[in-house]
C-alpha cells in the first residue's frame, strides 16, 4: 500500500518533479523548536481509569461540541505562549522534493518504518527515499523522542501545527529542499491541513482524514482508552495521567484494522512497540481550531481506507466529496476512498 502513496507524491498534478537519485543515509536528529501561539484553557480532569472512561463518554455523547454540551474549553489565554521543545526526527536526504511525515493519534513516527522483522513491504520512508525524495520523519511532541510536555497547556493542536511550521522552515533553511509535500494520518493529516493552510507547501497527502467528525464515536468508544502510565507503567510511568492509550491490543485493532487486510503480527508490533499515547487536549483544541482549507494552494490528494472507523464510520465510499470541497483554493484536489483497509493504510 505504500507504493501508491510515493506514487501519489508525484502524481499531484506535476507539484513535484521528478525525484532525483537521492542515496544519502538516514539520521537520527534532535531539533530545537521554538513556538509562540495562544493556547486554550482546556477544563478536563483525567487522574485515573474512572475519569478517562468518564471523558470517552463525554467526547462520545451524540451532542458533544453542540451548543447544549460544548467542548471541554474555558478561555483562550489573551497572549501567545512561548515554548520550546526538542523533536525527535528520522531525516534522510540532503535536499530538493522533501516529504514531511506527521502520524496520527496512538502512533509515534515509526508508523512510517516499522521495526519487525520482515517488515520493508510497509516501510514508507525506505520507499519514497528509493524513489529520489529526501525525508522528514518526526515523534509529535509528547511523543516518542520528541519532549514530554504537559497533556493540557502545551499538546494543543495549533501548538502541533506551530510546531511542524518550524520543521517547513527548517526543510527549506536546512536542507535546500526546492519543494515540500506534507503527508499525514489522522490526527497527523489536521496537523498538516492547518500547517498548509499557513504555510509555503507544494502538495498534500492526506490520509484517515474525511474532514469532519460525524464518525469518530466509534473510534473512541472501540479504543477503550485507558491512562497510559498506568496502563504501562515501565514505558509511559513520566507522562502526567491526561495522556491516554488504548485498553488493549484487540481495542486498537478495532481502531486500526479490518480484516482480513492485515496482519496479525504488525498489529501485534503496533501495539507493543509502534504504539504511543496521546493528550486529552489533542481533540478539543483541534475542535476548537478553525482550519482555512481554502488556503491551501497547492495540490491535495485524500487517500483513504475504505474500512476506517474513524474518518467514516467503517466505510469510505462515497463520503470523501465534502472533504474535497472544502478545498477551493488548491491546485488540484484527487480522492481515493477505497484502499482495501482500515484506520491504517501502510
Amino acid at each position: 500500500m505504500y507504493k501508491q502513496l510515493v506514487t501519489a507524491g508525484v502524481f499531484l498534478a506535476g507539484a513535484f518533479a521528478l525525484p532525483y537519485s537521492n542515496l544519502s543515509a538516514c539520521r537520527e536528529l534532535r531539533l530545537p523548536i521554538s513556538v509562540s501561539v495562544p493556547r486554550f484553557l482546556v477544563d478536563v480532569t483525567v487522574k485515573d481509569n474512572w475519569d478517562a472512561v468518564s471523558l470517552s463518554l463525554n467526547l462520545t455523547n451524540r451532542d458533544f461540541s453542540m451548543p447544549t454540551d460544548p467542548l471541554p474549553i474555558s478561555g483562550v489565554t489573551p497572549d501567545a505562549v512561548e515554548s520550546t521543545y526538542t523533536i525527535g526526527a528520522t531525516v534522510c536526504g540532503s535536499g530538493g522534493p522533501t516529504l514531511i511525515l506527521t502520524h496520527g493519534i496512538i502512533e509515534s513516527k515509526l508508523y512510517w518504518s516499522p521495526t519487525f522483522g520482515d517488515s520493508e513491504k510497509y516501510n514508507f520512508i525506505d520507499a519514497a527515499v528509493a524513489a529520489g525524495y529526501s525525508v522528514i520523519s518526526y515523534d509529535r511532541i509528547g511523543v516518542g523522542s520528541s519532549s514530554k510536555v504537559n497533556a493540557l497547556t502545551d499538546a494543543q493542536f495549533q501548538v502541533q501545527t506551530a510546531v511542524l511550521n518550524a520543521i517547513i522552515d527548517y526543510a527549506y533553511g536546512s536542507m535546500n529542499a526546492t519543494k515540500v509535500g506534507l503527508i499525514g494520518h489522522s490526527y497527523g493529516s489536521y496537523i498538516t491541513a492547518g500547517s498548509a493552510s499557513q504555510s509555503k507547501v507544494d502538495a498534500v497527502i492526506l490520509t484517515g482524514f474525511s474532514g469532519n467528525f460525524s464518525y469518530f464515536g466509534p473510534f473512541l468508544a472501540g479504543a477503550g482508552f485507558r491512562v497510559a502510565k498506568i496502563q504501562d507503567p515501565l514505558r509511559w510511568g513520566a507522562l502526567d495521567s491526561a495522556y491516554l492509550t488504548s485498553s488493549d491490543l484487540y481495542a486498537e485493532t478495532y481502531a486500526y484494522y479490518t480484516a482480513p487486510y492485515f496482519e496479525h503480527r504488525v498489529a501485534e508490533w503496533s501495539y507493543n512497540v509502534g504504539s504511543e499515547p496521546f493528550a486529552v487536549a489533542e481533540l478539543p483544541t483541534l475542535l476548537g481550531t478553525t482550519i482555512e482549507y481554502d488556503a491551501i494552494k497547492g495540490s491535495v490528494l485524500i487517500l483513504q481506507g475504505k474500512y476506517d472507523v474513524s474518518a467514516c464510520g467503517g466505510d469510505c465510499v462515497g463520503l470523501l466529496e465534502g472533504a474535497a470541497a472544502l478545498f477551493t483554493g488548491a491546485a488540484a484536489v484527487e480522492t481515493v476512498d477505497d484502499l482495501p483497509a482500515g484506520y491504517v493504510i501502510l
